[in-house]
């Protein structure tokens, strides 16, 4: 096939694809799969079909010039990994007449240019009016792990003020549809848990009536040097809970109450990490600490975890 010019990121219109290549050339193209419909009048270069900017750049050619991506896919176009850019989604104004069809999702609804950047030549939602929208949209999860993310990629100090413009936005949007989820969500939102399974732990240990945990809460010995960064602390109660990726370490709660740190396995057979983890949880056990561990299992199956977390909070107060 005639290399293609024009386009953007592997998509064309008709037209541009039958310049470049010619009626007999396109034919062919298409004939050998070089070439696959987007939607009417729109292809793609079939070595970039999966690619979210080839299948965005797609979509912005069907839905029109004054269309914007929005949702999780305007997300993952500003560099979030926590959610799946498919399938896409785009927001047209009200007076343009363009249906949903496979992998692309029409939002009709105003767009408002002050809203609007431009990522990679696509025209995408700027990062706070983005949050908002996925933070109503998405599934909590989801959403949470995103917030997070995009907080984490900010200075500490321009937090604060991001997470007030993102609230202002959902309080001044006229379409009130997922705010309330939206702005619990943001409240949780921190930018401190390091991964979306760490978001949603929060979010698991929230939804299950659990205070709210502090998020890499650091313990410190008696001459200030950090001994440990906890995951999710209760501080006031000396109990902490790590997330570990790791499967193997799944559902083992009885180590707390055995008496034992999850630390303890956490190293397998490397003598002197294993010393080291050893040494940092007995110092955390002298200093009054408790410390539990979650897996992946727990996310899917939350109840156990939550009931033993409440037990030991409930033990600690009544021990108080």
């Amino acid at each position: 096939m005639t290399q293609l010019t024009g386009g953007l990121h592997g998509a064309y219109t008709h037209h541009e694809a039958r310049a470049a290549l010619g009626v007999h050339g396109l034919r062919t193209a298409v004939d050998n799969g070089q070439l696959i419909g987007f939607g009417r009048g729109v292809l793609l270069a079939a070595d970039r079909a999966e690619d979210i900017r080839t299948r965005a750049a797609a979509a912005a050619l069907l839905a029109g010039p004054d269309s914007v991506l929005v949702r999780s896919s305007a997300a993952v176009l500003h560099g979030c990994t926590s959610v799946s850019g498919y399938p896409v989604h785009i927001r047209v104004p009200y007076q343009r007449r363009v249906r949903s069809r496979a992998g692309m999702i029409v939002h009709q609804g105003p767009v408002d240019e002050s809203h609007v950047v431009h990522r990679d030549g696509l025209r995408v939602l700027r990062r706070a009016p983005m949050l908002a929208d996925v933070l109503r949209s998405a599934s909590r999860r989801g959403a949470l792990a995103c917030a997070d993310e995009v907080l984490r990629g900010l200075p500490e100090p321009a937090r604060p003020e991001f997470r007030e413009e993102v609230a202002q936005l959902l309080a001044a949007d006229p379409d009130q549809r997922g705010t309330r989820q939206a702005v619990d969500l943001l409240g949780l939102a921190t930018g401190l848990p390091e991964s979306p399974a760490q978001s949603a732990v929060l979010l698991v240990l929230v939804e299950s009536g659990l205070p709210v945990p502090r998020c890499q809460h650091p313990v410190h010995d008696g001459a200030g040097r950090l001994i440990r960064r906890l995951h999710f602390a209760w501080p006031e109660h000396r109990i902490g809970l790590d997330y570990e990726q790791d499967s193997n370490h799944d559902h083992n709660h009885d180590s707390v109450r055995n008496g034992t740190d999850p630390a303890d396995r956490a190293c397998g057979g490397n003598d002197l990490r294993l010393d080291a983890a050893r040494s940092r949880a007995a110092d955390l056990r002298s200093r009054g600490w408790l410390v539990l561990r979650a897996g992946p299992a727990d996310l899917h199956h939350p109840t156990a975890l939550a009931t033993h977390l409440k037990e030991v909070l409930a033990d600690r107060r009544l021990a108080a």
